[in-house]
């Protein structure tokens, strides 16, 4: 018998609430942060960026998906959603660097699992879990540098402007498993088991935060991760020293990205 708590949720676009590519799902079945990777052109459907896009069909399917799914079944039913929204229009950039991208943290309760996709954070028990980009941990020493090196124009972010090519690029290591740069994402490709990460929960308690990267860190809730966050936009609005990003706050902006978290418990007798 899996019994779940759920204590608080938050979500905040970093532009506007509207504007936000991350979605909170809670049902009686599946919790999850599912955060769509910021948009790099101007293509909008209905009126919702590619990022967006992606992390409300993601959390639709999340929301319909049969109690006992696996993670595999899931990614599945991702996969012939975004195929599908392709064949319903005419997209007008390339798929692999600027189409349906996204990435979730998902507690399965019929499962009593965790599984992570992507770069988005768990903490478990005060533990934080955490599954980085590669090519995003040296692109944003790169940026940091670039920014060092033009003190005066941090307003404008050379460093963003620099590395953002080499983000379009690096996409080609997207669900690739041969490289050392490979990294699980959905973008309608199948994701290979090696670059997903399941975590079993024991019987017993366990407290869980799910979080996006928008925060710095996922702590164990909601009041100290936004502690956190609030630490860097005062001494590192830039996102380039003491916590480095591929971007930082553009001017106007509430913070450096979208963020959302579900904190909850689970209870296993």
């Amino acid at each position: 018998m899996v019994s779940v708590q759920v204590l608080e949720a938050f979500i905040q676009g970093k532009v506007n609430d509207e504007k936000c590519e991350d979605t909170i799902v809670n049902t009686s079945d599946f919790i999850a942060i599912v955060d769509g990777v910021t948009s790099k052109s101007n293509f909008q459907y209905q009126g919702k960026t590619t990022g967006k896009l992606a992390s409300t069909m993601i959390a639709s399917i999340l929301e319909r998906l049969p109690k006992d799914a696996t993670l595999s079944m899931l990614i599945k039913q991702v996969n012939q959603a975004f195929a599908a929204f392709y064949q319903k229009i005419d997209f007008p950039v390339d798929r692999d660097s600027q189409g349906l991208q996204a990435v979730a943290v998902v507690y399965s309760r019929f499962r009593n699992e965790l599984w992570q996709v992507g770069d988005a954070q768990i903490n478990l028990d005060s533990q934080l879990l955490t599954n980085p980009k590669p090519s995003d941990l040296v692109l944003s020493n790169m940026r940091s540098l670039i920014l060092r090196l033009s003190p005066d124009d941090k307003q404008s972010d050379p460093g963003r402007k620099a590395i953002l090519p080499w983000i379009l690029k690096a996409t080609q290591f997207a669900n690739a498993t041969d490289s050392e740069w490979g990294y699980a994402i959905f973008n309608g490709q199948p994701i290979p088991d090696s670059l997903l990460k399941v975590y079993p929960l024991s019987s017993g308690e366990h407290e869980i935060v799910l979080a996006s990267d928008g925060y710095p860190k996922a702590a164990v809730n909601l009041a100290e991760s936004e502690a956190g966050l609030r630490e860097v936009l005062q001494n590192d609005p830039t996102c380039s020293h003491e916590y480095r990003s591929t971007k930082g706050i553009v001017s106007g902006n509430r913070s450096f990205d979208d963020r959302s978290l579900i904190h909850f418990k689970v209870l296993t007798s």
